[in-house]
């Protein structure tokens, strides 16, 4: 499959008192057109800083990152990115029907064609008839529904998602997890997803990079071998998805096992 997205030995530092920190080392992986990647590491091992690096939103300290080919040195076009912290993305002054519009801004499109996107988007979520309403009258997992309705409204070719379903309770989360597999299939899209949750990241993508603990490296790259069309009982309960958990979770837990060892060996207690 050809890359649309390629990441080629970025690395990341910010500066210090002592000189710089290094919060990425050096990430090699490439995102193949219309998957869906899951990204996972230790807490701590800068996964947000990679997906800001990588929508262009953060400059990076070296390497390269390409989408079509082409370096991405700001926020491209065809690329969206839906955020973890839905209360603070959304703008709770506009309607939520403003807050779609607001992906469309710069757009040559009318009044009438902007409405249709935005109706169109909200009904692909599931918010038929919310325009209206404001972010502070939704519960969480609406208004992250809101925020994924705007990632759609320019019809993205690759959707960035930072650990967006982390603050909200377990049922809508298995919610909105069908929903965004439902919507990569509906969209031809490429997804690039950001989380914590191993169950998550095997349950929703076909390939699952694993980032070591922060100055981060790829682990591993693990293709999922899951039927297509999956299910949060049935998919979970097979053998396959078990074992392809186990072996997410040994990676990240070793990775995070090494570093300890490493730091007690440098500050003895």
């Amino acid at each position: 499959m050809t890359a649309l997205l390629e990441i080629d030995g970025l690395t990341k530092s910010y500066p210090s008192r002592s000189g710089f920190v290094k919060a990425i080392e050096s990430v090699t992986f490439s995102v193949p057109q219309g998957s869906f990647v899951s990204v996972v590491g230790p807490s701590g091992c800068g996964k947000t800083t990679l997906m800001m690096s990588i929508a262009g939103l953060r400059p990076i300290s070296g390497g390269e990152v390409r989408m079509n080919g082409r370096p991405i040195d700001g926020p491209p076009p065809g690329m969206s990115m839906v955020f973890q912290d839905y209360s603070r993305s959304l703008f709770p002054w506009l309607s939520v029907g403003k807050n779609v519009a607001m992906a469309l801004e710069g757009q040559r499109k009318s009044r009438k064609e902007i409405a249709v996107i935005v109706e169109q988007s909200l009904h692909s979520v599931g918010l038929d008839g919310s325009e209206k309403l404001y972010p502070w009258q939704l519960s969480g997992g609406m208004q992250q529904r809101v925020a994924i309705a705007r990632g759609l409204a320019t019809s993205p070719q690759l959707l960035l998602m930072d650990e967006p379903f982390a603050s909200v309770d377990a049922q809508t989360r298995a919610n909105l997890e069908d929903l965004v597999r439902r919507l990569w299939d509906e969209y031809s899209m490429t997804i690039l997803f950001v989380t914590h949750d191993i169950d998550e990241a095997v349950y929703l993508a076909d390939q699952v990079v694993v980032l070591s603990q922060g100055p981060s490296v790829v682990r591993d790259v693990i293709d999922v071998d899951l039927p297509r069309q999956r299910d949060q009982i049935a998919t979970k309960e097979l053998p396959a998805f078990a074992h392809l958990r186990a072996n997410v979770f040994s990676q990240v837990m070793g990775s995070a096992r090494r570093t300890d060892l490493v730091t007690s060996a440098v500050h003895p207690e």
